[in-house]
Parts: structure tokens; sequence; C-alpha cells
């Protein structure tokens, strides 16, 4: 069902009374986000979902649900090799402070959708096979202290505006297809660097490696150890980067338009690339 249709759907369910089971005081956008969810998955091999009912009459006791009064406040279902979507109807989940997902075979893009998640704390997308961009609008996640994405298959460039993430502590961007420079690389005339990455003042710990980073590594990054940048095209002498000839993929400046956007031309090389998921395979 499109995001555009699900007002109709929800007052014509709740107004009418209609085919809609009793879920105490739970809210029903809340069940039909779940539900969603479960339609985008088409293998579940260990049947983690197989309780998940819309005729259930409390979705809070489904495998992987945690609610707080009548809202879900978690989501855990890692490790359990589910493979589909994510569905655009999760985030719906206004109350949402973790979601874990991990060590699954999620497949296609994250959706823009995911910044309407105010209060989420804990993302964790890790060892999936995700790909597209990051979106930007994960620089909405006003309260979000930790953000795990490694191991997937993610390309284009780090959103500018992960920077606006002032609680975030950990960032785990390592083992993707991510290409251009570090938000922040660059300082202005005055070499003060106020932008980008050097935002992030609650910032513990990151990890670049392994992808197809250019440039530089922000002055206000270098605490980090050198070992969270290797893998990339970066320049230093002791870091360990990748051979000539895959840094030789990395699209040029300008392979990307007035906007910043990717081309489709570029689109099509960025699939090609390979990921490492190993220092072994570097």
């Amino acid at each position: 069902m499109e995001m555009k249709h699900l007002g109709l759907f929800i007052f014509f369910y709740v107004t009418s009374g209609l085919f809609l089971p009793a879920y105490g005081d739970v809210q029903p956008v809340e069940v039909h986000a779940l539900n969603s969810f479960k339609e985008g998955i088409y293998e579940d091999p260990s049947l983690v979902l197989s309780d998940w009912n819309i005729f259930d009459s409390d979705p809070c006791n489904w495998v992987g649900v945690t609610c707080s009064g009548n809202q879900v406040t978690k989501l855990n279902i890692s490790g359990s090799s589910i493979r589909g979507f994510i569905a655009e109807e999760l985030f719906l989940l206004s109350a949402l402070q973790e979601l874990v997902l991990h060590g699954n075979k999620l497949i296609g893009p994250i959706p823009a959708s995911i910044g309407s998640l105010k209060y989420l704390k804990v993302l964790d997308l890790s060892n999936n096979e995700l790909t597209g961009p990051i979106p930007s609008e994960i620089g909405n996640l006003v309260s979000i202290i930790t953000i795990n994405l490694e191991s997937n298959g993610l390309t284009g460039q780090l959103p500018f505006k992960i920077g606006n993430l002032q609680n975030l502590q950990d960032l785990r961007l390592d083992r993707n297809r991510l290409h251009g420079t570090i938000p922040g690389a660059y300082a202005n005339a005055s070499g003060e660097n106020k932008h980008g990455f050097c935002r992030l003042s609650s910032l513990e710990y990151a990890d670049f490696s392994y992808n197809f980073l250019t440039g530089r590594i922000p002055k206000c990054l270098e605490y980090l150890q050198r070992i969270n940048f290797r893998g990339n095209c970066l320049s230093y002498k002791d870091i360990k980067r990748r051979t000539d000839e895959q840094c030789a993929l990395v699209p040029p400046a300008n392979a990307l338009n007035t906007r910043g956007a990717e081309t489709q031309s570029t689109k099509q090389k960025l699939r090609t690339w390979p990921v490492i998921q190993s220092p072994l395979g570097f």
C-alpha cells in the first residue's frame, strides 16, 4: 500500500470498526507498520515472523517486538537470515528507539523515510545486502547514538547531514562501496572546520575502512586509529590502501552533476564494484 493511501486506510478502519481486530490500546498504524515489514520479507528460513499475525490480540508479544505502553519502542530481528526489502511503512513506528536487523539478507535501499524516527537511538542494519546511497534524511535522527551500516553494498557519498547528529557516539560504515571525501576534510581559510563530521561533538568511535574514500582525513577525526581508514583510496603512507587499479574505479569529480547526484553511468559503475568483506580480500 502506498504511503499516500495510508491515511485513508486508517480513517476507514478506525471509523467503521470493520475487520479491525482488538489490539487494546495499541495504535492501528503500528500494527500496519509491522505487517508491512513482514510483507516485504519473502524468505524466513527460521520462521521468526511466523507469529506475526494481523489477527493476534497483541502485536507487542510478537517475536522481536518490544513495547512501552501502547507504542512499539524496539524491533530486533537479528541473525535470522530473513531476505526481503525494508518496507517504507516500517518507519511509521514513531516511538521506535532501537531498530536492530543485523545479520540478515535484506536487500534494496534504506528508505528515506527513516529520517522520521525522532526518538531512534540505535540503528543496526549491518551484515545485510543493502544497496544504494545512505539517505541524507539519516541526518534527521536527532536522538541517534549508534549507527551501524557495516558490511553491506551501500554506494554514493557520505551524507553531509550526518554532521547534524549531535548525540552520535558510534558510527560504523566500513565494508561498503562508499566513495568521495569524508565531510569536513577541508578547513576554511582561517584553518577552522566547523562543518561536516567535525560537528559530531559526541563521536567516540567511527570506522570508514574498506570503502573507496578519497582525499584527506579531517583533523577532527585524527584521534581515531589509522586502521579505521584502511582499505580506501586515501593517500597516506601509514595507512594501507587499495590498489591503484581498484582506486581507478572511483568516479572523478566531474562524474557528478551540479547538484552532487550521481549520473546514470556512475551508478552503473558502482553496481559492479567488489564489496570487500574481509581484509584478506583487500
